[in-house]
């Protein structure tokens, strides 16, 4: 497979073609499953049917170190043995070391020798994330990990972290198809997330005449918390609330996240043999507020956000605002400007099978497209291949373009395909569901020279578009 590399806000492979990614997570959080998804090569040949050249592949530190010191390489090989699979299928992978509520004891991710709580309780609530708030062990936990509070060992917990990437990065160092590390999922603030807490609390109280007490019982009631969430279904509202909260968000970026993103980049340096480093923001960036995170052009980094909206993980899809969803994908792509590095939408969705999802997939990819970013969409699932969401990622795109993209959108109403970019000599490649609707003789009469190549078992295929000099290309194709 082409080796891939960072080039200003692009992806480019070896022979300088920008490229598109667009994928999924396969994240598995089932011990019963040993943590990595089942399914094998049908599933991988089926994920290359529908369009996936990229997964965010999740892996889990108490997996990769489960003593202090002691790497698991059995468990890298289970892993291995995966992306080898992605490879026989040309579908890229980076690594996503992933944690929810930051250890395995409470959701997943760092080993119990690596939970400092110093005995303090862990509070679950009813939404899976609402626990980060109420937990004083978990904020506790996470104060020693952001301080290198010394494990057991004498060994500062983030030391540890660093020597378990530096033993995946080794162990993959040779793998063609892995074009990076995703550092951390999510990272947490600790305790300084109650200051987030108490401004937005401060705010919204004086806004809407309530107490602290509440308005937190108001949030941790989900009926409740639906009316709260309807009232700010408003674009402007909704950034004036997250400017609120900026600072104390960029506080924790600035003066903990940044470092730690630093420390990493060298310690890794010298073993990534041109993979990039995927950068998470925190965890509340995920909503819209902006970033402080900062990024080193030389150091072959990528910007990772992910995007929800408030009602994520619950019922309630709707109400899901596309005004609040349009503010943090907006946020993001100042974010991308500002740094000119490549975007990889790392999370999105979280949809499943409800119908009123396929707008907001819609709603979605309409803006990965206009940006001409990458994604891996939050996730895969038994059943994956029949929701709303997987047929609408299930579209033509350009995977790698020779010469430089200027456009392209699939409109799933009139199904129809457009594309203009200006080609260079040589041969650029199109993913086409339905290849066999698509007519030779329609590209020739727009000017172009074309071949298909079907992929194996489905009516999906590759459609290659050769130039012979320097031209521009405007396509215009009714699929399916």
């Amino acid at each position: 497979m082409d080796k891939m590399r960072v080039q200003g806000d692009r992806f480019v492979n070896e022979r300088g073609e920008q490229v598109i990614f667009n994928g999924i997570n396969l994240v598995d959080k089932e011990a019963d499953h040993d943590f990595i998804t089942p399914g094998g090569d049908p599933l991988y040949e089926q994920l290359a049917a529908h369009g996936i050249n990229l997964i965010r592949f999740g892996i889990y530190w108490n997996k990769v170190e489960p003593a202090p010191g002691q790497i698991d390489e059995a468990y890298l090989a289970r892993v291995a043995e995966q992306i080898q699979l992605a490879q026989r299928h040309e579908i890229y992978v980076f690594l996503d070391m992933h944690q929810d509520l930051y250890a395995a004891k409470w959701g997943d991710g760092a080993p119990d020798w690596a939970v400092l709580d110093d005995g303090l309780p862990f509070n679950r609530s009813d939404l899976w994330s609402d626990s980060y708030f109420i937990s004083p062990g978990l904020h506790r936990a996470l104060d020693n990990f952001w301080q290198n509070a010394p494990a057991g060992d004498g060994k500062g917990l983030q030391d540890h972290y660093l020597n378990a990437w530096q033993a995946i990065a080794k162990y993959f160092l040779g793998a063609e198809n892995v074009i990076g590390f995703d550092l951390m999922n999510e990272p947490f603030p600790g305790s300084q997330s109650q200051e987030v807490v108490q401004t937005l609390i401060g705010y919204l109280g004086e806004k809407l005449q309530m107490s602290p007490e509440q308005l937190m019982g108001i949030w941790l009631d989900d009926t409740k918390k639906q009316g709260l969430l309807a009232q700010l279904n408003d674009a402007a509202t909704y950034g004036e609330i997250l400017q609120k909260l900026t600072a104390p968000v960029q506080a924790f970026e600035k003066a903990t996240l940044n470092p730690f993103y630093d420390k990493m980049a060298a310690g890794l340096h010298d073993l990534l043999n041109g993979k990039a480093l995927f950068l998470e923001t925190s965890f509340f960036a995920n909503i819209g507020i902006p970033t402080a995170i900062s990024f080193s052009p030389d150091k072959n980094e990528v910007f990772a956000p992910h995007a929800y909206d408030l009602v994520v993980d619950t019922n309630h899809f709707e109400n899901y605002s596309m005004a609040r969803l349009g503010h943090t994908l907006a946020v993001h792509r100042q974010v991308q400007e500002k740094w000119h590095v490549p975007l990889v939408l790392g999370e999105w969705g979280a949809y499943f099978d409800q119908p009123e999802t396929k707008a907001i997939s819609e709603f979605h990819v309409k803006q990965i497209e206009a940006n001409e970013w990458s994604q891996t969409y939050w996730s895969y699932y038994e059943g994956y291949f029949t929701s709303p969401t997987a047929r609408v990622l299930e579209r033509p795109y350009p995977q790698a373009i020779n010469g430089k993209l200027h456009a392209y959108h699939y409109d799933p109403e009139t199904q129809q395909f457009d594309l203009t970019y200006k080609a260079f000599p040589g041969a650029s490649r199109i993913f086409v569901p339905h290849l066999h609707t698509v007519a030779i003789s329609q590209l020739a009469e727009q000017g172009v020279r074309a071949d298909k190549k079907a992929l194996p078992g489905s009516e999906s295929g590759v459609l290659f578009i050769t130039a012979d000099a320097e031209q521009e290309v405007v396509l215009h194709l009714h699929i399916g």
